[in-house]
């Protein structure tokens, strides 16, 4: 009867092992012919144990068991052997934890040495059902405080792994080494005592190691999503400023857009600041286009642009039209702005001989000084800068004529 009963929690046992496995691993047996296959070799060969009553060792029998739910588990999930091994120690440590605690109990309460418990089947048979019963109830205890998800989210995180495999094999090789205990013939209450607490020391062991392989598994993933917001939040940054430079710049000329111009102007204007604008329109351009095509008139602007981002650095250039262009100089006065713009126009009269163009080169300007009692508007400043310009270029006709 007894033999029975402990085959019939064996199957159940054997069955949990399996239900439970797939939820931590959360995947699908991959061959339910093959799994079944194992779990019916398994029940045989527990039933063989329990007919001839075959006596094994304990340590010997720690580490067939532990073998055995190992191989089941490569075989049925088809999975890597780091996991398989992880799952066949949380089974195997809490199992021989709680036998070997049973072990002692009974020796207690009915008064029988432990080294005749080991040689007695019928009381080893009894042990084993107490601890399929205890294993049982513990498996779901077990789920309720560490989750499936939870356990998951530790197979899932290599370095957790290989951490908690390491410290319950330790666990598992401890509880190996004192079956020797089990085995003196000198009864005393110490050793019932120790096998308590070392017993005892590796269930809380065996839970301690996985919560806070489960804490470190959490700690690195949320340090994984943090790291990925931050390149989230870096990559909308630069979409973001290159928004804003599509927004500001002419990509053209590298130059600033009109209206970013004509604000810094209008926040010059309403800090009573003291600037200069130099208004520069390129000449003959139209002419450049017509003849000797559009290639070449976008050249003579990148050219004109390039000689006014070289002579004033640091200055607000901006491109206004097709082929003018607006400075704003802050805090600079009208003679060092005409120094800077005298050296654009001489190096834009040169741009034809220096590139060997076969059209004339040249910019007219004009230099409007705005000081912080002016009472112009920002259109009127520019309208004046745009007239003084085209006295320039007028004057400059009059004189090749």
């Amino acid at each position: 009867m007894l033999k029975l009963i402990c085959f019939l929690l064996f199957i159940i046992y054997n069955y949990i092992i399996y239900i439970y496995s797939s939820s931590i691993f959360f995947n699908s047996i991959k061959n339910l012919k093959r799994a079944y296959l194992l779990m019916i070799l398994n029940i045989i060969l527990g039933a063989i144990i329990l007919i001839f009553e075959i006596s094994i060792p304990e340590p010997v029998f720690m580490i067939i068991y532990f073998l055995i739910i190992c191989i089941e588990f490569r075989l049925s999930y088809n999975d890597k052997w780091l996991k398989n091994i992880f799952g066949g120690l949380c089974f195997t440590v809490n199992f021989f934890a709680g036998r070997f605690i049973c072990i002692v109990f009974y020796s207690i309460i009915f008064k029988v040495p432990l080294f005749q418990i080991m040689q007695d089947y019928r009381i080893l048979t009894i042990i084993t059902i107490i601890t399929l019963l205890t294993r049982i109830i513990s498996v779901y205890i077990f789920r309720i405080a560490l989750k499936p998800e939870h356990m998951n989210m530790i197979i899932t995180d290599e370095d957790s792994l290989k951490f908690s495999i390491s410290i319950l094999g330790s666990i598992y090789v401890f509880l190996a080494i004192n079956t020797y205990l089990l085995y003196i013939q000198k009864e005393f209450w110490g050793v019932h005592m120790l096998i308590i607490k070392i017993s005892i020391c590796a269930i809380i062991g065996f839970f301690a190691v996985l919560l806070y392989s489960y804490l470190f598994s959490r700690l690195k993933l949320y340090v994984v999503k943090a790291e990925r917001i931050e390149r989230e939040l870096e990559q909308e940054e630069l979409e973001l400023k290159q928004l804003e430079n599509e927004a500001i710049y002419d990509y053209f000329t590298s130059c600033f857009k009109r209206d970013f111009i004509y604000e810094k102007i209008d926040n010059l204007l309403k800090q009573n600041s003291f600037f200069c604008i130099a208004f520069i329109d390129i000449d003959g351009l139209k002419i450049t286009n017509d003849v000797y095509g559009h290639d070449e008139g976008d050249f003579y602007i990148k050219a004109v642009a390039e000689i006014l981002n070289s002579e004033f650095v640091g200055k607000s250039i901006g491109r206004i039209g097709g082929d003018e262009f607006l400075v704003v100089l802050e805090h600079t006065d009208v003679y060092a702005t005409m120094k800077c713009v005298v050296r654009c126009f001489e190096k834009a009269n040169n741009i034809s001989k220096t590139f060997g163009k076969p059209y004339q080169t040249s910019i007219s300007y004009g230099v409007v000084e705005v000081t912080p009692d002016n009472k112009l508007s920002r259109d009127e400043i520019i309208k004046l800068a745009d007239t003084y310009m085209y006295n320039f270029k007028k004057s400059r006709k009059k004189n090749r004529k």
